[in-house]
């Protein structure tokens, strides 16, 4: 699924049997676990589980043929013996949606060389202005990047200070 596409609750005609696009969602839901690679466009398409269309069926098909065509891409997990620190990055768009005005945030929180936590969902409010989405997305990454630093401070592995980064387009 292109990042330019956008879907809206009007694409299309209704699916008579929405149960196969749903099972599809779903596993493919289960696959971002593993898959960050897929999850901006696993959030898009699982807006429509109530009524999905024909056309948010096709952009299911494309994501799992995606998936196929990209078998041996996951996560990798390797010893390191440098100093370990956290790194997050997040950014937002801004009024993304077309029908509700609402933004998408999205993080990526590394511990080294290797990513340990990612999101991106749809904020719950409407933002007056591109700041105040970015904003939000920064507390969103900042609470995840904390959790992770007490967390790993309570596994007795110790951290330098988190690197936070965005660029505002």
């Amino acid at each position: 699924m292109s990042a330019k596409a956008v879907l809206t609750t009007h694409d299309g005609d209704l699916l008579e049997n929405p149960t196969v696009f749903c099972e599809m969602v779903g596993s493919l839901q289960y696959l971002t676990i593993t898959r960050p690679d897929i999850a901006f466009a696993i959030n898009s398409v699982s807006q429509f589980m109530s009524q999905p269309r024909a056309l948010h069926l096709i952009a299911a098909k494309r994501i799992l043929r995606y998936v196929k065509d990209t078998l041996g891409h996951g996560l990798y997990f390797s010893p390191q013996r440098q100093p370990t620190h956290l790194s997050a990055y997040f950014d937002a768009d801004w009024a993304g949606c077309p029908e509700s005005r609402r933004s998408t945030s999205g993080y990526l929180i590394y511990l080294g060389n290797t990513l340990v936590s990612w999101c991106s969902k749809k904020q719950f409010t409407i933002a007056r202005f591109s700041a105040e989405s970015e904003y939000r997305s920064l507390a969103h990454s900042n609470a995840e990047t904390t959790w992770l630093g007490f967390l790993l401070y309570e596994l007795g592995v110790h951290i330098q200070y988190p690197f936070c980064f965005t660029v505002i387009i």
